[in-house]
């Protein structure tokens, strides 16, 4: 027989033994089954849908399920053609993939926490920032309230001094007002001189008193400031 006609008879026997195997797939896969597990489960006109190392996926009458070569009675082992060792390697590889997917998972989980705890610490930095700084303007603040009442204090108990002088005195004062120093002409008599000082006095006043309370509500929120950076700060160690 010549090299020509070998391998023509080599060729149609393996076509032959393709066909036979896919006949024989197809014959499985279409033939029904009623098969009792060792659990008791019964299925019943069972159909093979797919076939792996360690169990059989099977489509029967009340739906379709994964079962164990582990649990299929011994002629259900043998007809499926179960091998222990191909079952063992193949739940290896399953379990080690699974371990290291949990790996994977838990690396990714602590890369995460630590970004996170990594952006908490910046944000707890930046309030303590704005904190710092809303604590300075508070402090500035203040401490241009205080210039000012103690500025509208001095003029009051200046002009004071002015209104004690118009009872006392028939001479021209000096009165520091807030729309300047005037020189007026003072005596016991002069009524409208003693009106015009006694409203400035309490003009001025009034306006120390407003000046006193806006000194108090910046001293308190102050206070409250310095407490909440206090507390950002030992949230931060």
């Amino acid at each position: 027989m010549n090299h020509t006609a070998h391998f023509a008879v080599l060729t149609a026997l393996l076509f032959v033994g393709v066909a036979a195997f896919a006949a024989d797939a197809d014959k499985d896969k279409a033939e029904k089954h009623t098969i009792t597990l060792k659990s008791g489960k019964v299925l019943q006109d069972a159909v093979l849908l797919d076939r792996k190392p360690n169990g059989v996926t099977f489509g029967y009458k009340e739906g379709a399920a994964f079962v164990p070569f582990a649990d299929m009675p011994d002629g259900a082992q043998k007809y499926f053609k179960y091998d222990p060792d191909e079952s063992a390697k193949y739940e290896k590889k399953i379990e080690d993939q699974k371990k290291a997917n949990r790996k994977a998972a838990e690396k990714q989980k602590a890369k995460e926490k630590k970004q996170k705890a990594e952006q908490d610490k910046r944000n707890k930095e930046r309030r303590i920032a704005q904190q710092q700084q809303t604590v300075r303007k508070l402090e500035l603040q203040l401490e241009e309230a205080k210039k000012k009442l103690e500025n509208t204090d001095n003029t009051v108990s200046q002009d004071r001094s002015a209104l004690v002088s118009t009872l006392n005195n028939s001479t021209r004062v000096s009165i520091d007002t807030p729309w300047g120093v005037e020189r007026v002409k003072t005596s016991n008599r002069n009524g409208a001189v003693r009106n015009k000082l006694l409203k400035e006095v309490d003009t001025l006043s009034a306006k120390r008193d407003n000046q006193a309370q806006d000194v108090i509500d910046l001293q308190l929120k102050l206070e409250a400031a310095r407490k909440t950076l206090e507390k950002l700060q030992g949230d931060n160690q």
